[in-house]
Order: structure tokens, then sequence, then C-alpha cells
């Protein structure tokens, strides 16, 4: 169903979440059963100067993104838009199938909610080629860091743990190389506490994804979600109340848009004032567990092939120092990197999104290094959630 406002979306959210039809929804078998509500956060443009006069309407945006030939050969879509200027939906149709609908929230113009109670498989192929559409547009990227503060609303029911350091260093023939691990109930909050202990893990595990069940402040029992939060910016919520969701989804929104925002004016590297004078500081990201076959592992990093989505050429300054020029083909952007086996240094110019820093650290977390510490040029923490 096409929203025609944000109080007519909820309504819609709502019914499918809670079970019931809203109105002017056919009553059917299919409406009539409660639906998992997909949420994706979204990037949807980087950094713009505030004077630059640059800022494009993200409907504009929007449009552009659906029309891409490429996204034409699978899907026949149009965009609708609401009364609310900060709201549309997106209409799918694929292979002459079923209907479906995409609701893209930008209230905030650059960090985008999107909203569906498409099936998961149909709705994650979707984003991700929607997103893929347009330079400088990219899917948000959860650290571990991010999932627990989020968890943090409500009451953790269970935990999802992830490691796949197999990927980048193959043939290690180490049991640890390899971990997958999901705990529900009254133990979940405390396997989150253990997870970042020292010493609980030889090496350390990552956290992929937190179920929390969140109740609205001063709402009844009756009215709550169930939402899974995932490191790449996915979030699936059941229960009674798409409310509640929103609330949880927004705060964790807020949360990445604020830590984006920090790195981009504390970081970034651009020449500011008439005399030129550089501003910016370099990032650095420790590793408790050094890397192996160093250029190797960036010749991988940097094949433009996921998960890193990055592209670029590695060039040995040394034999444990290796300096690249890259692209994060998530965003369209560029930025530096210098690799050593014990950190990694990030150069970020200005017009370079903040995410991709946090994109780079969270896809480090799960698959070298549950463990990677991000510091500024005086070793502190450059995440303050």
């Amino acid at each position: 169903m096409i929203a025609q406002s944000r109080s007519h979306l909820s309504s819609i959210l709502e019914s499918h979440i809670g079970g019931t039809p809203a109105e002017g929804v056919d009553g059917d078998r299919r409406h009539a059963e409660a639906v998992p509500i997909k949420t994706y956060l979204m990037e949807g443009h980087g950094p713009v100067p505030p004077k630059s006069g640059k800022h494009q309407d993200p409907l504009v945006t929007l449009a552009e993104m659906v029309t891409d030939p490429v996204l034409r050969e699978t899907y026949s879509t149009r965009v609708h838009r609401a009364e609310d200027p900060d709201l549309a939906t997106i209409e799918i149709a694929q292979n002459g199938g079923v209907r479906e609908f995409v609701y893209v929230d930008w209230s905030d113009s650059r960090h985008w909610l999107l909203h569906t109670f498409a099936v998961s498989r149909l709705a994650d192929l979707f984003v991700s080629r929607l997103a893929a559409a347009r330079r400088g547009v990219g899917r948000s990227a959860l650290p571990g860091e991010f999932l627990e503060r989020a968890a943090a609303m409500g009451s953790t029911v269970a935990v999802a743990l992830g490691q796949q350091r197999h990927v980048f260093e193959p043939g290690a023939g180490r049991a640890s190389d390899f971990v997958k691990a999901r705990v529900w109930g009254t133990r979940a909050s405390a396997l989150l506490s253990l997870v970042r202990a020292p010493g609980a893990f030889a090496e350390g595990v990552a956290v992929s994804t937190v179920q929390v069940r969140h109740q609205p402040n001063g709402g009844d029992d009756g009215l709550f979600c169930l939402s899974d939060m995932r490191w790449d910016g996915r979030i699936i919520a059941r229960g009674t109340s798409f409310g509640a969701h929103l609330e949880l989804t927004a705060s964790l929104q807020r949360c990445y848009a604020c830590q984006v925002a920090r790195i981009e004016s504390v970081h970034a590297i651009r020449m500011q004032g008439r005399d030129g004078i550089l501003r910016g500081r370099s990032l650095t990201l420790h590793l408790a567990r050094p890397i192996r076959h160093l250029e190797r592992f960036c010749r991988m990093v940097f094949s433009s092939a996921n998960p890193f989505l990055l592209w670029g050429l590695p060039v040995a300054r040394g034999p444990d120092s290796v300096s690249v020029a890259a692209v994060d083909l998530n965003f369209g952007q560029r930025l530096a990197f210098e690799f050593t086996p014990e950190f990694v240094r990030v150069f970020l110019p200005g017009e370079t999104s903040g995410g991709t820093v946090v994109r780079f650290y969270t896809t480090i977390q799960h698959h070298l290094d549950p463990r990677v510490r991000l510091l500024d040029q005086d070793e502190r923490e450059v995440f303050q959630l």
C-alpha cells in the first residue's frame, strides 16, 4: 500500500507487525497475519559544505536511483511522494509478480530509514541494488559498540556472535578462524557483557546481532517490539508495536549519525582559511591480532569484492608497510590507508563520509580482529557513546 502521510505509514506498518488489517487494506489471510518489519539504515549523501549550494532534494536522489538501468532490468519501480515532504513509497514489481512497497523516510536528510514488510530475500537484494545505483549513497554499518548501546534501551533477548577470519587468511587451519553462535534467554545479556571482557575469548569474537525487547516509556506491557539489530544496518522487528520499533531504530540512527558527524568534524583532512591551513587528524585502528601476510591481505581487501567493497592499488613501502589510495565502492568516495601488521592508519578527505571509516572498522571487527580499537592521534577512543 502507498503511504499517503507519516500517520498513514504508521498505520500500515502497525497493522502488519500486529496482524490487524489497517483501514483500506484488504483483510485477506496474508495481511491478517503478523508480518516482520524490515528496516534498513542508509546514508543518503556524503558531507556537503553548508554554503556550497550542492544539497540535492532526497526525492530527486531517490528518483535517480530507482531509474538506474541495472536496477530496472530486474524490477519495475515507481516512486510516490507522500503529503509529508520527507516521505515516499517505492512501488516494486518483479517479473509481473505481486507488488511490494519500500517506505523511505528522510526526516534526517542525510541518514535515511527504509521500511518494508516484503520478504527478506527480495528486500535485502532490492535495498543492496538500490544503494549501489548511485554514487555517495550507501548502507550503514553498525559496530558491536553501537549494538551494545542499543541493547541498553530494552532487555536483551538474544545475542548472535560471528567471526570469519578464514575469508582473509585461507589455510590458517585454526578453529577460531570461523565462529558462529547464538544465545537466547536470560543468559543473553550476560554473554553480551562477557564478549568484550579482557581474556573472555582467546582472540575475541564479534557481536553480529542483538535482539532487544523494547517498550515505549510509560507504555503498557502489551505494546512492545522484538527487534533483531544486525551489524550490516538491517533491523527486523516483530511484536505488537511498530512505534516501539521506530523509537529503538531512531535512537540507533541518531547514534550512528552523531559518530559520523564527529569523525568528519575532528578528523576530515581539508584546507581551511585564506592561508590554506591544513585541518584534520588521521585515525588509527590498533589491532590486537597482527595481520599476517600483509601484502596478500591488502590485495584481497582492495580487490573491490565483498565484504570490504574497496578498490585500490596497494604499494609496498617497506617489508612491513603498505600504502593505498582507495575508493570505497559502497559510497563511491576516496580515502587513503597506511597498513602495518599492528595498526592501520586512515586518512579521510574532507568530501568523504565518515561512514566509510565506520564501515571499514566494522568489517575489520568481523573478519580480522574483534578487539580492534579506533583511536585518534592522542590514542583516545574515537567512538564516544
